[in-house]
């Protein structure tokens, strides 16, 4: 079962979110990513998905496994996990005039 995000103004990955991610590989087969995405890097020249792979597939505890986007097909929602908006901090609104 694939889970679905509410309806809002805009879709993204969000940090925490369970995804499967599909991309090309070297070879006919694509790639399947199955993990928790942690955010976007820097891959050489371009930006990739940090997904930390799956704990319970034999092999991949503690992996992280960095898929450039270029690279992706596809990308289903298993599990979707609402990011926490940053709090503006007080001390942080300083005016100098």
């Amino acid at each position: 079962m694939v889970a679905s995000k509410p309806n809002n103004e805009e879709t993204t990955l969000s940090r925490g979110s369970i995804y499967r991610v599909v991309s090309k590989g070297s070879g006919p087969e694509p790639i399947i990513t199955i993990g928790i995405f942690k955010g976007y890097t820097s891959f050489g020249h371009d930006t990739a998905l940090s997904i930390l792979l799956d704990p319970e597939k034999e092999g991949e505890l503690g992996k992280m496994r960095f898929v450039p986007c270029m690279a992706v097909l596809a990308v289903d929602v298993l599990t979707f996990k609402q990011e926490e908006k940053a709090k503006e901090k007080e001390e942080a609104k300083v005016y100098f005039g």
